[in-house]
């Protein structure tokens, strides 16, 4: 356990590298690509995770200058984004191709909308991944498999490099998505209002990947609302010792500006989750079975 002047000392330095950060970002040229990412994803560059994401833009000039300052190199993009903007600074977008819709069971652009724009961007350096949908409901929708790894499959034969992933948080329908895209993505948010913070969901969602084989990110719960209680920077560090023990290849935090309408539960209105999220991108991992997890970070159970 540290003493109270080493958790003062530690928390000013961390502060002055998170701003240090974001003085120098907004310094930064096109020409720096010092944070270039590897040429697979599937790969911990230099101890940290190939693939750190974040959820919307921020309200830079550049719509993710203050995310690059904190370490992200998966920045929310849209089809209409210049990703040669991206690629200058070392980032990649994870593209969004409008989701699906779990009333109509429908996708919400046809496949030509798909050809149409992601022919548009092919082959660019600044794509890290085809975003196919966010929470599909096979119980509602019990074509939502077969449709998710058609438009994967129609994406890829575009543009084949970029790995296709959607995310899901229900966990008896891993098994159902498993195959239809290239990487799932998990997004069991541990921390509740009425519950507090249940880190055990991480491990049972990692568990059923891991049994299925399948490669797989961790969605960081990094906002609050009326039911999600927003997360403490010590919370917010938890889930990635627990993802950290995991074999996912990477992360998305969820989200900068989330939900519209509640700007005190902003991350983006947050300096202390900030620099937290500055810390967590800046770590050097080991491999999942290397990887303890620290003294007092057990579950809590609802």
């Amino acid at each position: 356990m540290y003493d109270d002047h080493t958790i003062k000392v530690r928390r000013f330095l961390i502060a002055v590298s998170f701003l240090t950060a974001i003085f120098a970002a907004a310094g930064c040229e096109s020409s720096n690509h010092s944070g270039q990412l590897s040429a697979t994803l599937s790969t911990r560059e230099g101890g940290q995770y190939a693939v750190r994401g974040i959820y919307d833009r921020d309200f830079s000039a550049t719509g993710f200058d203050r995310e690059a300052a904190l370490g992200f190199n998966f920045i929310d993009s849209d089809t209409f984004d210049n990703f040669d903007k991206l690629a200058a600074r070392g980032l990649r977008g994870f593209v969004w191709l409008g989701g699906y819709s779990n009333v109509t069971c429908s996708f919400r652009e046809g496949d030509d909308w798909v050809r149409q724009n992601v022919s548009a961007i092919a082959g660019s350096p600044g794509i890290g991944a085809y975003f196919i949908d966010d929470e599909p409901d096979a119980a509602k929708c019990p074509r939502a498999p077969a449709q998710m790894k058609a438009r994967s499959d129609l994406v890829k034969s575009i543009d084949p490099g970029p790995p296709t992933f959607l995310v899901t948080y229900k966990i008896d329908q891993i098994r159902l998505f498993a195959g239809t895209v290239d990487v799932l993505g998990l997004d069991g948010y541990p921390c509740s209002v009425a519950h507090g913070c249940d880190f055990s969901k991480i491990e049972r969602q990692a568990a059923i990947a891991d049994r299925l084989g399948i490669r797989y990110w961790g969605v960081i719960q990094a906002f609050g609302d009326d039911w999600y209680k927003l997360p403490t920077p010590d919370e917010l560090h938890q889930q990635f010792v627990h993802w950290g023990s995991t074999k996912m290849e990477g992360y998305l935090v969820f989200a900068w500006h989330h939900p519209d309408g509640m700007h005190s539960l902003w991350l983006a209105n947050h300096p202390r989750l900030q620099a937290q999220l500055a810390e967590e991108n800046a770590r050097s991992w080991a491999p999942p079975d290397e990887v303890a997890l620290a003294p007092g970070l057990g579950t809590q159970r609802q």
